[in-house]
């Protein structure tokens, strides 16, 4: 009977080694096989309204005191993604030398009809001789970027217009026979902003640029 029990216990120790270890020589199991996929967006964005290439290019025409003009552009969603569309004035020393008139120049902004700047006193000078501060109702110069549209859905329109005057107390003409002057000339002797790397020229430069909503240009 001693030779039996001991034979059982070894057995027993055994099984119990067994089970200990996690090893049941067998398991249930189920697989599924895939793959992660996907499309990456864009943002695009057409422009038409203007001459050059982009369709981009606006012009004044024969400008005189107290007689605004206003130029017009259009621009489309042609992206697959909600975007949001500015104007950026990319030129800082053309735009610091349309600042520069103060009170003799006059620009308004507007974008689907909406105003979204108005000034006649542009000054960007801000010194105790010149601006004490920029708000409306004072100095209140022409910024670098304006928000036009925000989520504008694929294959949707919109437009922007840009106006400028010059106010009747402007004197002074070119001679008879003389060039026409080219609006907005730049540099400028004294205006407040020149950065050596944007040239010189007329007029003012500009971008229409599409961002992902949310994103400003630049970041």
């Amino acid at each position: 009977m001693k030779a039996i029990s001991l034979a059982a216990s070894v057995a027993l120790l055994g099984g119990t080694a067994w089970l200990a270890s996690g090893a049941t020589g067998a398991y249930f199991s189920d697989t599924h096989a895939g793959a992660i996929s996907g499309t990456v967006g864009n943002i695009h964005v057409a422009t038409y309204g203007g001459s050059g290439a982009n369709g981009t290019n606006l012009a004044f025409s024969n400008l005189l005191p107290g007689a605004a003009q206003t130029v017009s552009l259009n621009y489309t969603n042609t992206g697959s993604d909600l975007q949001d569309v500015f104007i950026v004035f990319n030129n800082a020393t053309a735009l610091s030398a349309l600042n520069n008139l103060g009170t003799y120049g006059e620009v308004h902004l507007s974008a689907n009809g909406t105003a979204i700047f108005d000034s006649a006193n542009l000054n960007d000078h801000l010194a105790p001789a010149h601006c004490l501060s920029f708000e409306p109702s004072g100095c209140w110069p022409l910024k670098t970027q304006y928000l036009l549209a925000s989520n504008v859905a694929p294959g949707v329109t919109g437009s922007f217009s840009f106006s400028f005057n010059y106010p009747g107390k402007l004197k002074g003409q070119a001679p008879v026979g003389a060039p026409a002057p080219m609006w907005n000339s730049y540099p400028l002797s004294d205006q407040f902003t020149t950065v050596a790397g944007d040239g010189s020229g007329s007029g003012l430069p500009y971008q229409i640029v599409a961002t992902q909503h949310g994103i400003t240009p630049g970041n």
